[in-house]
Formats: structure tokens, sequence, C-alpha cells
């Protein structure tokens, strides 16, 4: 990690690094200049101008992607620190060009712009190089202990310093230079990141953890999934009503695994199922009910993102869940008429399990290649019974088409399993043949 030196060491190494590259260049048609690092009011303007790149830092942003890393704690009284998180910096610089003559202002901010872009990240060679003895920048203005900080630890930093280019409106350049109440000039901003800060001595040192969370009773490992999936084939996207579910983990055959707990968190809905069979002590299989086999399921249940668990139930300890894997809910469709003449055609579906009230807003039907809104959508009185949506499907041509319920970007599956041996075929209860 930097020490507080570390912002003007970043102004430091970026002064060096436009100043090496623009002698090295030789600018002899703009003659001699200088580059400074001053605030754009104490700059000298008007006919004793001078050729002058000036460098000046206008803004410190807190880095997000560091801003949460390692959180202060103190010990139990509040007293002593026993972490210290670094301070995570992103430097925003303004660029400005001066010229005594015409074009010699756009000459050097171009060459620079050129030095930047060529060097989008200062490497460590380049910081020790820079910040190196004789050092430009030293702790020796500051308090004790801090006289004896090096600037140069910035150089070993975990992260790398990255020179973006930061592309302003008129708007913020107009409040920027109106904020410093200087002459506007050419400029270009550029944000510098991420800048760490951190006392290396400061916080105290915890014992490494060999276990997380109290031990499991016995000493016996929990299960752990790895997936879920339609148990007949991986070859299907989702689950329906009335499918075995197979999930497949480790220690899957634990005595003490009592439910599959399946978990809508957009419909609110949780579901529990006693496993139908242990394949092994890596799967074991679970059912949904179909309607038919539970009245329930057709409100139980909802389209969507399911996560499944195992929940554990152990002796003299409270039950608790596995880890979580997603699976897929479909829904369920049957679809009338299957067989029309051409032109307009009504077209009537039912949906199971029923659609929330949400998602009848958000319910399309997938025709052949069109892609319609329903004309109506309804929700029987008896919980028990599917939705039943209405939809009209205009100019309507001989030909077979597939019919696709998309329930919240979930479709439904036009697809059973036929022929010996079984394979994947279009379900013809899913087709409309118009002739």
């Amino acid at each position: 990690m930097s020490s507080p030196l570390a912002i003007a060491a970043v102004t430091a190494v970026l002064k060096d690094l436009l100043n090496d590259g623009l002698l090295d260049h030789d600018l002899s048609t703009v003659g001699s200049f200088s580059l400074t690092a001053l605030p754009p009011d104490r700059v000298s303007t008007g006919q004793n101008e001078p050729n002058q790149l000036n460098l000046f830092l206008y803004q410190v942003t807190a880095n997000q992607g560091w801003r949460n890393e390692g959180l202060p704690s103190v010990d139990n009284k509040g007293q002593a620190r026993l972490s210290s998180p670094p301070l995570a910096l992103n430097l925003h610089y303004l660029l400005t060009a001066y010229g005594s003559q015409d074009l010699n202002a756009e000459v050097l901010l171009g060459y620079a712009m050129y030095l930047l872009h060529q060097t989008p990240v200062l490497t460590r060679a380049q910081l020790r190089t820079s910040l190196g003895t004789p050092s430009p920048i030293d702790g020796m203005l500051l308090p004790s202990p801090f006289g004896t900080l090096s600037a140069v630890d910035l150089a070993d930093q975990i992260e790398m310093i990255k020179i973006s280019p930061v592309y302003l409106s008129t708007e913020e350049l107009s409040k920027i230079w109106t904020a410093m109440q200087a002459r506007y000039r050419p400029s270009m901003a550029y944000m510098v990141s991420v800048v760490l800060i951190q006392h290396p001595a400061e916080g105290q040192a915890a014992p490494p953890v060999l276990q997380r969370g109290a031990p499991a009773v016995g000493g016996t490992p929990a299960p752990v999934l790895t997936a879920a999936r339609v148990a007949t084939s991986d070859l299907l996207p989702a689950m329906r009503l009335g499918d075995d579910v197979l999930v497949a983990g480790m220690r899957m055959n634990d005595p003490t695994i009592a439910t599959v707990v399946f978990t809508n968190d957009r419909s609110q809905s949780s579901n529990e199922e006693t496993p139908t069979s242990i394949v092994s002590s890596t799967q074991l299989i679970s059912h949904v009910p179909s309607a038919a086999e539970d009245a329930g399921a057709m409100s139980n249940w909802a389209v969507g993102v399911y996560e499944v668990s195992l929940r554990v139930k152990r002796p003299n300890t409270p039950s608790w869940t596995t880890n979580a894997v997603p699976i897929a809910l479909a829904p369920t469709i049957t679809v009338s008429p299957v067989n029309a003449a051409p032109g307009d055609l009504a077209l009537t579906l039912t949906c199971a399990p029923r659609l929330t009230a949400d998602q009848q807003t958000q319910v399309l039907l997938i025709f052949g290649d069109q892609i319609l809104q329903p004309d109506t959508v309804t929700n029987a009185a008896d919980a028990t019974q599917p939705t039943t949506l209405a939809f009209t499907v205009p100019g309507v041509t001989a030909g077979e088409y597939i019919v696709r319920l998309r329930v919240q970007g979930i479709d439904s599956i036009p697809a059973i399993f036929a022929g010996t041996p079984p394979t994947l075929q279009f379900d013809p209860e899913q087709k409309v043949v118009v002739a």
C-alpha cells in the first residue's frame, strides 16, 4: 500500500512523464516551454503568456471497486483498531496548454495527449525511476511520524495505476473554469486510478481461520449441491409441473436429508417435496407434482426461476438448508384449435401453473415467428383451474406453426419424447396446422 505522499507522487510522475516525452520529441517549432502543476488562476496569461503545460488536480473521488474492502473494525471497547482499510482514490486531472504564439498551445496539448495515450498504465519501473533518489517528494515537511515516509511506496501497491481520458462536455468544462476563476485555455481531463493509501503497521493480526461456522454434529460433512435439471433429459431447458427433477451434488445419500426445497423469490413461493429416490451419493430425484396429483399445484407453484436446496434435519439441532442451485419452471400449455383455416385465427390457450397478477401483463404468444400480446387473460375463481388466454393471430396462411407461451422470459417447451428409442420431437398438441 502507498503512503499519504501518494497523491503528490502521482502528480510528480505524470509531470516527469510529460516533460521527458516532450523533450524527447524536441519541439523546436514551439521553442522553450515549461511544465507545471499549479492552479490555473496562478498561470500567467495575456500578452506575456508563456509556452506551458499545466497539470492540475481538480478533484479526488472514492474508488467504487475498493471502497468496501476491509471495513474498519475495532475491539469490543471501541478503542483498539483491529484492522485498517485502504483509502482508495481516483485522481482527476485537468491538462491545460498555453501558448505564446498561434498554434503553440495546440501543439503542446496534442503531444501531451499522445504521450498519455501511449502510456495507459504507469509501470512499477517508471514509478521507481521517477520517485527514486533523489525523490521529488519527501515527508520532510510533515510532522513525525510522517516525516520518514517515502513516496516510492507507490510502486509497491497491489494495483497498477491506470490513466484514462475523460471527455468533459462544454457545460462541465464551463463549470470547472468558472469555479477556478481563470481564463479558459484548451484542456483535456484525465482520471488516474487507483491510489491505495494505508498505514502498513496499523491494526492487529488475527490467527488464521481453520473452519467457518459451527461444526456439524458428529463431524459429518453436509451435502453440497452442484446442479439441478429435468431427470428425463439434460436437453430440456426447464422443468414443468409433473416432472422429475434430478439434483446433483455430493453426499446426496445423507439420511438426514428431509426434503427438497424449491424457492421462487419473485413470486415469494416455497414448496418442499420429499425425495422420491436416492440414485447414488451424487444424485437424488424429487418430483414436482402436476395439477392432477396435487390440486394445490396450480396456485402453489409459479412460472419462474427456482432455487433448489435440501433441508437437513439432524438430531438435537434445528433444521437448516444447504446451498442452492437454479432451475426454471416453464409453463405447460394446451392449444385450441390445433387445426384451422387460413385467415385471422382466434386461438385459446390454457397455462399451468396459473399466472400471477404481474405475470398476466408480461405474457406473450409465439406463433411460428410472430410474437403477439393476449387479447384477454383470465384466472378462474377456482384456484385448481389453469389460466385461460385468448389471442388473435392475423392473416395466417397455410402451413404448420409451433406455438409457445412466453412468461417473463421463460418459454413453454413444445417438445416431448417419442419413438423407439425415445427422442425429443415437437409436440403435435402444441402445433397448429392451417390448411
